[in-house]
């Protein structure tokens, strides 16, 4: 019987907002199983893991935080990882008896990452050989949040919060001394702290106004370019870098507008436009954002939907609240997008919102809504880890280039 793998990456950031590594979660699918198939799921789903999927790749060279089901270390497959760029998530409610194991690898230069630890719950031996401690915070509460950090946290044992959601959740494991953070915090807009958007900020919106409407005019486009200097060389540094491949020097705005085209133009603008959007942000919302888009654009291809506006910005488009915390449905008002892109962006049922609604469940890993949407699209679910994977490997390439172009020194 064929098995199907489904695997998705979340960022881990440390006290910075900056990502320190993924964590990779793994969902294997397939038909009707007799109950001594299942017995032998997990064996199957490692070495499926192993041998479909290549980790660094998917950590664009990153620390994997990959986990470690007893299979996957009594069986040494775990070796096929660098030590150095490996953290091996191992679950508080296993044996003692993987102790040794847990040792060997450690001794071996793995880093060791309990998971499921309860503060209050009888200390295993295996949190005292454990490089990090996972406290999930949609478990642990309260004065239980900081008791963790003070009873277990010491130079050589860092402590992760996971299951952090909301920018008060990070501002208060930050508080507590927590060492590295998971969850949807970064993607989320710190309403309580909203304010008014600054000249800068309205101006990149009024860039992504006409962007993103349909008749789209480069004169416009260039009128606005040229009030913002910093915009206009770096469009031109981007024109003239290998990456476009113009073999002539390009030097004025209007020349580089017509050499990129409409389609380009749009979209580099728009990332462009991001990434100076930025600021104090985590990096993270513009790979997000990225990877949203190619994989809705590739959902769309794959399924040759008949759409009028442009997939990929529904990605681009879905960190927009973060950015400017401001309420996404506020800020869908003043952006002159279809109608198409924000019933999208506001996941209603239509083919496009379907799409998101689909691209979102895959990255929370909410397998079984995934599996419904598919269904509903037709989409078949073996295509979506390959999909998946393209956009992580495009989005990380993407933004290493861009970033190069777009930094403040550039």
């Amino acid at each position: 019987m064929v098995m199907h793998l489904f695997v998705v990456r979340q960022p881990v950031f440390n006290r910075w907002k900056r990502v320190v590594g993924y964590e990779l979660l793994f969902h294997a699918f397939e038909g009707a199983e007799t109950s001594s198939e299942e017995n032998n799921r997990t064996q199957r789903v490692v070495d499926a893991y192993l041998h479909l999927f290549h980790p660094l790749r998917l950590t664009g060279g990153k620390t994997v935080f990959l986990p470690a089901p007893r299979s996957l270390l009594m069986r040494d497959l775990i070796t096929v990882l660098p030590p150095s760029q490996s953290v091996l998530e191992v679950s508080a409610k296993e044996n003692d008896e993987l102790v040794s194991a847990c040792f060997r690898f450690k001794v071996m230069g793995y880093s060791i990452a309990v998971t499921d630890f309860l503060p209050w719950a009888p200390v295993r031996s295996l949190v005292s050989i454990a490089n990090i401690l996972k406290v999930n915070f949609g478990v642990v509460t309260g004065s239980e949040r900081v008791r963790a950090v003070a009873a277990y946290a010491m130079p050589t044992r860092k402590m992760l919060a996971e299951q952090v959601e909301t920018a008060e959740d990070f501002a208060e494991a930050e508080s507590a001394g927590y060492d590295y953070f998971q969850g949807t915090f970064f993607c989320q807009p710190d309403l309580l702290r909203a304010k008014p958007l600054t000249s800068h900020q309205l101006t990149y919106l009024r860039i992504m106004q006409l962007l993103a409407d349909e008749d789209f005019e480069f004169e416009r486009v260039e009128q606005v370019l040229r009030t913002d200097p910093s915009l206009s060389f770096k469009l031109l540094r981007y024109i003239n870098s290998a990456a476009v491949g113009v073999r002539y020097r390009v030097s004025s705005i209007r020349q580089a507008l017509v050499l990129l085209g409409e389609r380009l133009l749009r979209r580099w603008l728009l990332i462009a436009v991001t990434t100076l959007l930025l600021t104090d942000k985590p990096t993270e919302l513009l790979v997000t954002a990225l990877v949203r888009g190619h994989m809705c654009e590739q959902i769309v291809n794959t399924l040759r939907l008949s759409l009028e506006s442009d997939p990929f910005l529904v990605g681009l488009l879905s960190v927009l609240d973060a950015l400017l915390e401001q309420p996404l449905p506020e800020l869908l008002e003043e952006l002159p997008v279809s109608q198409e892109i924000k019933d999208a962006l506001l996941q209603l049922p239509t083919p496009l919102g379907q799409v998101y609604a689909l691209v979102r469940a895959y990255e929370q890993a909410d397998w079984q809504k995934v599996g419904a949407i598919a269904q509903t699209l037709h989409l078949p679910e073996a295509s979506l880890a390959s999909l998946y994977e393209r956009a992580v490997r495009w989005a990380d390439q993407v933004f290493s280039r861009e970033s190069a172009i777009l930094s403040p020194q550039g």
